[in-house]
């Protein structure tokens, strides 16, 4: 069994490490073959307090974003494989010997699980987290083109190879660092036996300025790496078909002066029965009927991506 280095890279993140910690401690895997190491981005509450009561190490740095601290600790790391796990992900016991075991393979070079909702989630967590399982589950254990570095394991020899995070991305690092490892020939691997549980965002407010920056750097990827347009399999491209429906909505007031007001109707029409099918799917699966505010409720990702788009082709353009 290799060893494998368990980086965590924390922010501020005083409410969730300890029972991120824990959940590492309790992993069934051998004690000697695991070295955990936590980097801290600069955080100003007290997550490092909290961190020094466990038998780890611990990486002290400024504030430079999400990429900086994932190097950070990927270039000290001893382990033939390096484990990304962020600060509000627990792991089940058995997740780490399933992602392990596909590294069997040596031509894969990348490898992560199934990320779940906490049981325990609130109402607007369990709308973003249901949304993304929901995605999971029409996707198959096995190669795929793109995984999010939330949990996931990379080979030592991948970083060897071609390089570490991008940091000029402040997100979408985890996306530049998958293309760049396919175009070397590596193999990314989705193992869906592999689960974690994810503290998704409590609040809407959160959860609509967190979307609106999603937005702003993913523009600046696409003028970055423009074959990131065509999508990814986690990410597909009708996606954004929703995108297209609320800038439509957006010009309400365009329909109303040219006498077509019943194009804005329709079209709202449209944006919410797009969402019942996966919400039909999730009301299976969990048996929680709240989520038939789904097909409305999840609909407020698409306008702060508007606000996003904007202001990420306002930055794209003024840069050229």
């Amino acid at each position: 069994m290799p060893l494998v280095s368990v980086v965590v890279p924390v922010y501020n993140g005083e409410s969730t490490i300890a029972d991120v910690l824990r959940c590492i401690s309790e992993l069934n895997y051998p004690e000697d073959k695991v070295e955990v190491i936590v980097v801290d981005d600069g955080s100003s509450d007290g997550t490092v307090q909290i961190v020094k009561e466990y038998p780890v190490a611990l990486i002290q740095k400024g504030h430079g974003g999400y990429p900086s601290t994932m190097n950070a600790g990927a270039r000290v790391a001893k382990g033939e494989i390096v484990v990304i796990v962020d600060a509000d992900i627990y792991l089940e016991k058995d997740w780490l010997n399933l992602i392990v075991a596909e590294f069997n393979d040596p031509q894969v070079g990348i490898v992560s699980g199934y990320i779940a909702t906490k049981p325990t989630a609130g109402f607007w967590a369990r709308v973003v987290g249901f949304e993304s399982e929901d995605r999971y589950d029409r996707m198959r254990s096995g190669y795929v083109d793109f995984i999010t570095s939330a949990s996931t394991a990379y080979r030592r020899e991948v970083f060897e190879q071609v390089g570490f995070f991008n940091e000029a991305l402040r997100r979408g690092s985890d996306e530049d660092l998958a293309q760049r490892a396919l175009r070397a020939s590596w193999k990314i691997v989705l193992q869906k036996d592999a689960v974690c549980y994810h503290e998704w965002v409590p609040s809407l407010g959160k959860y609509f300025k967190n979307q609106v920056l999603n937005m702003v750097y993913q523009i600046k990827n696409f003028f970055w790496s423009p074959e990131l347009m065509r999508g990814k399999e986690q990410h597909p491209v009708n996606l954004y078909v929703p995108l297209i429906l609320a800038f439509l909505l957006v010009l309400t007031p365009l329909w109303v002066v040219l006498g077509v007001a019943w194009f804005a109707l329709l079209d709202l029409l449209c944006l919410v029965l797009y969402h019942v099918p996966p919400a039909a799917r999730i009301i299976q699966k969990h048996g929680d009927w709240s989520m038939l505010l789904f097909p409305v409720a999840f609909n407020v990702r698409y306008f702060a991506w508007l606000i996003g788009l904007a202001i990420g082709l306002v930055n794209g353009v003024m840069r050229r």
